[in-house]
């Protein structure tokens, strides 16, 4: 009869050849798209690939931080008990800070690398453009497209609002800037004030990300000539929505491994956790891409979830 020990060593044996495997094949798999993204001419360079995310040991959005999501998930679990919510029926949420990095990353798609939070179980699609659930907000926003561009166009006339009050992001070719609405779940008061209206039209939208640190709506400008470099959003949770304002020829978005171009008065929606990239092929005469950008809660998120996810994820 063999010792009971050998049993245990082999099954950490077994686990641990079972973890590399999974562990090669999810790094030759996402290399096998990126290759192909280069040969379609989708990707660029190695050096065009970076993407920018946080190291911090100490941040607790940093969904690689284990003791940090240990912490979030005490607090959580006190918060629903002292406001005798059910915590039971956020469930998700609480696999999310529980998982480990490598079990999340072969539940997903190979093309999706959210930086802070990944919730499992949910519909996952790079693309959801002509989504039923979504389509009360979708028509409220393109019944109202000439509104905000007329507003954005006056905005353009104001010499200090031109000049301050963007948000400007690093690009290696061009320049790509935003004026937020709503920051982070942070309503931006100036610009709300200076166009009303559009700020209007918002508060109107049943699935805005509001209260929550990773809801944003903001008149994104992208300068001819500019390229953006693909990388992730911060979570899977959102579905980001861009309205075409002032699309120019040349103007491209890819997400995942699908090439879409912007149409004016149309709403464009996608999963950003995809990777993605933005180019405008345009030349210094050409007028840059406009886009109204509103992020709104992905549909199969529940009520409860969102007040979860909220108070773990506060306006910022």
């Amino acid at each position: 009869m063999l010792d009971p020990s050998t049993y245990s060593v082999a099954y950490y044996f077994a686990t641990f050849v079972a973890i590399c495997i999974a562990t090669w094949w999810y790094c030759n798999n996402i290399q096998r798209h990126r290759n192909h993204l280069r040969r379609i001419g989708m990707l660029n360079s190695a050096s065009e690939e970076e993407y920018s995310k946080c190291t911090s040991p100490g941040c607790l959005r940093c969904r690689s931080n284990g003791r940090a999501r240990g912490q979030m998930l005490q607090k959580l679990v006190k918060h629903f008990h002292d406001n005798d919510l059910v915590i039971g029926a956020v469930q998700k949420v609480i696999k999310s800070l529980q998982d480990k990095d490598d079990t999340l990353q072969s539940s997903r798609h190979p093309m999706q690398q959210p930086t802070v939070l990944y919730l499992q179980d949910l519909d996952t699609k790079p693309v959801w453009t002509g989504s039923i659930t979504l389509e009360r907000d979708v028509n409220t926003l393109e019944k109202n497209a000439e509104v905000l561009q007329s507003e954005f166009s006056e905005l353009m006339k104001d010499v200090w609002f031109r000049e301050n009050g963007w948000k400007k992001n690093s690009t290696p070719k061009g320049h790509w800037r935003a004026l937020y609405f709503m920051n982070q779940g942070v309503r931006v008061q100036e610009t709300c004030q200076k166009c009303p209206k559009t700020a209007k039209i918002l508060e109107k939208l049943k699935f805005l990300m509001k209260d929550s640190g990773f809801g944003n709506a903001c008149f994104s400008v992208v300068d001819p000539g500019t390229h953006i470099t693909g990388h992730y959003g911060p979570c899977n949770i959102r579905v980001r929505c861009h309205l075409g304002l002032q699309v120019p020829e040349g103007c491209a978005i890819t997400v995942g491994e699908r090439r879409l171009t912007w149409t004016e008065g149309r709403c464009l929606l996608f999963d950003d956790s995809f990777y993605h990239e933005v180019h405008h092929h345009g030349n210094q005469h050409d007028p840059p891409r406009v886009v109204f950008m509103v992020d709104f809660w992905h549909p199969q998120v529940t009520s409860l979830e969102r007040t979860a996810l909220n108070f773990l994820y506060p306006p910022q």
